[in-house]
């Protein structure tokens, strides 16, 4: 008996040796096998690395150069400093906010790009080790899971794309391009054309990106909207009710007091989330309204040059 345990011992360990070896061949044709953008697993990984931090780096920035804006107008409008100084602080302020900005923008396509690439590898992978998986045992196939780790490694790097990229609210984003457009409008006669053009077409792209994404979350709150009016509606039909029985002597006072604490409560809470839902509504809807403002006065500008 023991012989026999050690020799399908042995044969496990042969088996998941020769497994290993068949799957370092079909990794090392994987990563032999370049693709058209000429990328791997770690230069993908590495670039992606370097292309968040900066992404972040420059969040951290835009987000320290808007309250330094908001600090100096304050300063200005209390008298704490002449618009001589202010002007100063404001034009190397603008200068620093507009470059971070023009960073973000460029960061953020291309690690869609990063995303798309690791994505089609990612796919590409799977569909090759399923092709290796049909020639296994059930048990085989969950050892060639363990085993290869790359699949998981490119799922890896476009979950933290997608971590990254939605760390950044709509909110802040549209504040963000609404920032980028107020100091292009001011600094509209110190800027070439070309370079006023470009950045005015990136500005749209991304609005037309966003103006979809809040289509869908616009929808979404409107029909949050609709079931909250119609959960207050029934609240109310029930506190009506609750007057009336105690009304007629139905209830007494104690327990009428009692219903109509808990309805009433209800009722409050329904409607101070219906009154945050449209306000948010309204902020969104108004700053995409501000930032296609902008868009138009800045194609006005070009026309009249």
């Amino acid at each position: 008996m023991v012989r026999f345990f050690r020799w399908r011992s042995k044969d496990q360990k042969k088996k998941a040796k020769h497994l290993q070896k068949r799957l370092e061949n079909f990794q090392s044709s994987q990563e032999n096998n370049v693709s058209t953008w000429g990328s791997s697993i770690r230069q993908i990984k590495d670039e992606v690395n370097k292309e968040l931090t900066a992404f972040q780096s420059h969040i951290e920035d835009i987000k320290d150069s808007a309250l330094s804006l908001e600090e100096l107008t304050k300063m200005l409008k209390s008298g704490e400093i002449s618009e001589y100084v202010y002007n100063l602080i404001l034009d190397e302020l603008s200068n620093h906010l507009s470059s971070s900005i023009e960073e973000i923008f460029r960061i953020r396509e291309n690690l869609e790009l990063l995303r798309a690439r690791a994505k089609i590898e990612w796919v590409k992978e799977k569909i090759g080790i399923e092709k290796l998986e049909e020639s296994y045992s059930s048990s085989e196939k969950s050892l060639i899971r363990e085993v290869y780790s790359p699949l998981y490694r490119w799922q890896e790097i476009v979950n933290k794309i997608d971590k990254v990229l939605s760390s950044l609210t709509l909110e802040e984003e549209l504040s963000i391009i609404e920032h980028y457009l107020l100091i292009i409008r001011e600094r509209t006669s110190r800027v070439k054309s070309k370079e006023m053009e470009e950045a005015i077409r990136i500005c749209k792209r991304r609005l037309d990106v966003l103006s979809e994404k809040w289509s869908s979350i616009r929808r979404n709150n409107i029909e949050k909207i609709m079931d909250l009016e119609s959960k207050a509606s029934q609240l109310k039909d029930e506190i009506e009710e609750v007057e009336v029985r105690f009304a007629v002597g139905e209830f007494d006072r104690s327990i009428y007091e009692s219903r109509i604490s808990a309805l009433q409560g209800s009722l409050r809470r329904i409607e101070k989330k219906l009154s945050e839902i449209r306000n948010y509504i309204d902020e969104i809807d108004l700053k995409i309204f501000k930032i296609s403002e902008l868009l138009k006065e800045g194609d006005a500008g070009y026309e009249k040059q």
